[in-house]
């Protein structure tokens, strides 16, 4: 539980929270923001729906396995990425600064997966960024997501009968498309443009096809239309998942503790070989975000149903804006505006993870410190780096007296995203605390 002056600090840092400037021109803070007092998030019905199992078998692994390093990997959010961006390298450019010992810290780790740049903090990025972004809007001008200038193109150029109507203004940059009357027929015009693209080869990003709809909001319960899960960053919608860290009590380790870590696949699409938190995945579009961790938990880490429902315990969500480099897979630069339902869970000391889906390829059980070392690092996946720093805040291990961010870091855990969506009415993972 963090302490009282954490919890003053807290409540500081979300009171000032850091609002994006909205892309749409002329025009600021469209969607009146809901969670000023953040009410209880809504129930979605439950809706079991299909997923792919590859049938790949890993072995089940040991505990305490030799450290491990990947000399590939980039804590940079933009260094590969600037090889096929000139928007990441003008970025990247931006942001290196003082830290010359190539090890990241909290705030660092905040910046690579809230990498969106805020306009009061860095205006001159923000430009940049903004020059080549178009806002998906809907008929009401209500905004839904950051499409690149690039896909625009590429829309514009798809036959009309494939897309539809699209409406461009170019002088508030905004795009209007799929305006049709019914939620079906919209997903059909969506997914249509999806496998258009998909057969044409028109972005790498498709070739990494998942057979996943996740939802498009219009507001905090109304979904619009839905989306093929790897197209979603080529429309920049909000993407929603569910993140669970487990945790065994260990009175011999330092805070008491040890977290398993999750080892990602070197033949997964996005984010080969690198760590990941137990357990974690995204959302369908009906389907519960508990049931999705349950789903997840059994397919990851063979974790039974009873046991998760019995202990996971969910502690609130997270929001963020990401940029995508190469290790995303397909096209760098794709905005990707995030939110996560967050999970703790204590395990059982005996209790041995197993991947059950292919997409694992090893569990850890490391202490905080070896945790924090991998996380210096840069071996964690972004988003995942931002949920186990958003649990250290939680379990007083980050706290004000250690960690001269810790208002930017809190503040960045929980920007306020200017969709619609669940998240607008869900309660912040520091709520309790408030």
């Amino acid at each position: 539980m963090p302490s009282e002056v954490a919890r003053e600090a807290i409540r500081k840092s979300i009171a000032r929270q850091l609002r994006p400037e909205f892309i749409v021109r002329g025009q600021t803070n469209r969607y009146p923001l809901q969670d000023e007092t953040r009410q209880t998030s809504l129930q979605h019905h439950t809706n079991r729906c299909k997923y792919i199992n590859t049938k790949y078998r890993v072995p089940s692994t040991t505990s305490y396995l030799s450290s491990i390093d990947y000399p590939s990997a980039s804590h940079r959010s933009y260094t590969s990425a600037a090889s096929v961006s000139t928007i990441h390298q003008t970025l990247r450019k931006l942001r290196e600064s003082a830290n010359m010992s190539g090890l990241m810290g909290n705030l660092d780790i905040m910046k690579e997966a809230d990498a969106f740049p805020y306009l009061e903090n860095e205006p001159k990025a923000f430009k940049v960024l903004n020059d080549t972004l178009y806002t998906l809007v809907w008929k009401d001008g209500q905004p839904l997501g950051y499409m690149l200038d690039s896909v625009l193109k590429q829309l514009l150029a798809t036959p009309e009968k494939v897309r539809g109507p699209v409406m461009v203004d170019n002088a508030r940059r905004t795009v209007r498309a799929f305006e049709l009357p019914t939620e079906a027929e919209r997903t059909a015009r969506v997914s249509g443009l999806m496998q258009y693209w998909r057969e044409n080869r028109t972005f790498d990003i498709l070739r990494g096809w998942r057979d996943e709809l996740w939802p498009v909001y219009g507001s905090a319960d109304e979904v619009l239309y839905s989306v093929e899960r790897s197209g979603t960053g080529l429309l920049g919608i909000t993407r929603y998942g569910v993140h669970m860290t487990g945790f065994v009590k260990d009175e011999a380790a330092s805070h008491g503790m040890k977290i398993l870590v999750a080892q990602r696949a070197a033949d997964k699409s996005t984010y080969p070989n690198m760590l990941d938190n137990s357990v974690a995945g995204g959302l369908m579009t009906g389907e519960h975000y508990f049931e999705c961790i349950v789903r997840e938990a059994q397919e990851e880490a063979g974790l039974p149903e009873a046991l998760m429902r019995e202990r996971a315990e969910p502690v609130g969500m997270v929001t963020y804006i990401y940029i995508t480099d190469e290790r995303a897979g397909g096209e760098a630069g794709q905005i990707y505006p995030e939110t996560q339902w967050v999970y703790d869970m204590e395990l059982p000391a005996s209790f041995t993870p197993t991947p059950t889906d292919g997409e694992v390829a090893a569990f850890y059980l490391w202490t905080v410190e070896e945790v924090r070392e991998k996380l210096a690092k840069g071996l964690f996946k972004p988003n995942c780096a931002l949920i186990l720093v958003d649990f250290f805040i939680r379990h007083n291990i980050v706290t004000p007296e250690n960690e001269p961010d810790f208002d930017e870091i809190v503040r960045r855990l929980h920007r306020k995203l200017p969709f619609p969506g669940p998240h607008q009415v869900g309660r912040s993972t520091m709520e309790k605390f408030l």
